[in-house]
């Protein structure tokens, strides 16, 4: 074991080799972006329901898994022979990959001797992932959008999966926010992009407006508020993978909100897919 996972204090040098070769088995495999908070840290913050040791009661520490820009889709769109078809019901090919990833962290992790588990943001009443990942120095929350922003990617980043570690192998707190403040100087030109009006400046926004925009048809092939923000355009997501999202998640919205047939489907089988 490379940490005793009930003695607090520094981690050990087995410990951070641990970590070093996780970040780097993720990184190699589109997920490069890796950070670790305090549970408890992070509980604190939270409402019941939404705690990771209510999750894990034995977790202590929350390893986050995050892609930024392309480099998951390319992965993922090399290992499905160059072209990825439309994700259907109970299967979407990006969430499928990261799952694979994170069960091999977890066989690394077991096999170090500690006890973990993985949670996704697609779960019923999942776990404030950007709250997570904020903690875990992976970007800062934008007061004006609700987006985490990376300070190289930008709002370019997709929160991967969660990984609920028993103890605290790596350390009591070994997470820390980034000193990262871009939207305060900023003159919001993401706000003034969106067709639909969603953000009001101050902070703030109608998504209802969003869904009435996107199920009439807007935004088919993508968000003009992310393409706008000015941190991390270079990592843009492509044409192709922009379309693939924008997709699913109206397909998303249209089964969560009830439209069309899933109007039929009671909202309790109606949950995130």
């Amino acid at each position: 074991m490379p940490h005793d996972p009930e003695a607090p204090g520094e981690p050990s040098d087995a410990a951070r080799a641990l970590l070093a070769q996780i970040a780097q088995f993720a990184r190699e495999r589109g997920l490069q972006l890796c950070g670790v908070v305090a549970a408890h840290e992070f509980d604190a913050t939270q409402p019941a329901g939404r705690r990771a040791a209510e999750r894990r009661s034995a977790c202590g520490t929350v390893l986050v898994l995050a892609s930024g820009g392309r480099s998951c889709w390319e992965h993922v769109v090399a290992a499905h022979g160059g072209r990825l078809e439309a994700a259907r019901p109970g299967y979407h090919p990006i969430d499928a990959w990261s799952r694979a990833i994170a069960d091999a962290v977890i066989a690394m992790l077991h096999a170090a001797g500690l006890g973990a588990q993985a949670s996704y943001p697609d779960e019923p009443q999942p776990l404030n992932f950007r709250q997570l990942a904020e903690q875990a120095g992976l970007g800062t929350i934008s007061p004006v959008l609700g987006h985490l922003l990376h300070p190289e990617y930008g709002p370019w980043v997709s929160l991967r999966v969660a990984i609920l570690i028993d103890g605290t192998p790596f350390g009591v707190s070994p997470g820390e926010p980034l000193d990262f403040d871009p939207c305060t100087p900023c003159d919001q030109p993401c706000v003034r992009a969106c067709p639909a009006e969603v953000y009001a400046r101050g902070g703030g926004a109608q998504l209802e407006r969003c869904a009435t925009h996107r199920l009439g048809g807007g935004c088919r092939d993508g968000c003009a508020t992310l393409r706008a923000c000015p941190v991390g355009a270079a990592h843009r997501y492509g044409p192709a993978e922009e379309r693939f999202r924008s997709a699913y998640s109206l397909f998303a919205m249209r089964r969560w909100l009830g439209v069309g047939r899933w109007k039929f489907v009671p909202q309790r089988w109606r949950r995130r897919p």
